[in-house]
């Protein structure tokens, strides 16, 4: 099964659409709107290879990068490394791993994807209570009246992350490096170094954006609200009170972390294919 990598923004958009919407179905419009959200996607799978590029190759007219993958290529991910702590050396930077360092030279680095996902959880309670009137009580009527009262408390968190993939590391090997904002030692920074780990989060970002330049790319790090959450199971549980009280509550969470993921991986896969047809005779 072959499929077409598409990797906006577009030369132009509304012929890129038209390509889109006869490659995939579905109208013009609707395609533009993919496009205009600035995410890759995946678009016009066949078993024909050939139909692919031939789609492939009218996207790259409109001036869209747009490219004609395997399905096996999107099982080809790179070995993921959680940072703990990094320092830096003349022309790169070091590093540290749970187990291991590695050393990188910023002309080395590929792609740096700042991220942000976006979390949230729905706590519904449900407080229910039973009661009987004097009147129906005197007539000896076991009639209860219900009343129901729910109250709705909704939570919303973002985490930040920065995702770095080196064209080669010196320890070998296809690797994508994540820097989460939170919990990693910025020691690093030296004297840039604060109490916030917002703020030294922020200057580490700065840093590679200077020195990496070419491989900056921040469309994921405000693509929160374009991606489409993955809901958590509910849980709920009652606490009985009394057999005249009983209070339910629920609660319904989601995230979009895995949804921003899996778009990084489709920019690493675009780069890696970028890098594979610059090296070409």
């Amino acid at each position: 099964m072959y499929g077409v990598l598409v990797v906006p923004p577009a030369g132009d958009a509304q012929k890129a659409a038209n390509v889109l919407a006869e490659l995939s179905g579905g109208t013009a419009y609707d395609q533009r709107q993919k496009l205009l959200r600035n995410l890759p996607f995946l678009a016009a799978w066949s078993e024909q290879s050939i139909v692919v590029q031939r789609g492939a190759n009218a996207l790259r007219e409109a001036g869209l990068q747009a490219w004609a993958i395997s399905r096996a290529a999107l099982d080809l991910l790179p070995e993921s490394i959680e940072v703990r702590s990094f320092s830096r050396f003349p022309g790169g930077l070091e590093l540290v791993g749970r187990t291991e360092s590695y050393r990188l030279k910023y002309e080395d680095i590929g792609l740096v994807l700042p991220c942000r996902a976006d979390s949230g959880q729905t706590v519904t309670t449900t407080t229910t209570t039973k009661k009987v009137g004097l009147a129906q009580m005197a007539m000896g009527i076991p009639i209860a009246k219900k009343t129901v009262e729910v109250e709705q408390q909704k939570q919303f968190d973002q985490s930040f992350f920065c995702l770095l993939w080196p064209r080669k590391v010196g320890n070998g090997g296809d690797l994508l490096f994540e820097l989460q904002a939170e919990g990693m030692d910025y020691a690093g920074l030296d004297g840039a170094k604060t109490a916030s780990s917002t703020k030294n989060y922020m200057a580490l970002l700065d840093l590679l954006r200077q020195l990496a330049p070419s491989a900056w790319d921040a469309r994921l790090e405000r693509a929160g609200g374009k991606l489409s959450p993955i809901g958590v199971p509910p849980r709920s549980s009652t606490d009985r009170v009394s057999s005249k009280l009983s209070i339910t509550t629920s609660a319904a969470g989601w995230d979009n972390e895995n949804a921003v993921v899996q778009c990084a991986h489709l920019l690493l896969l675009a780069a890696k294919v970028r890098e594979a047809r610059a090296r070409q005779p």
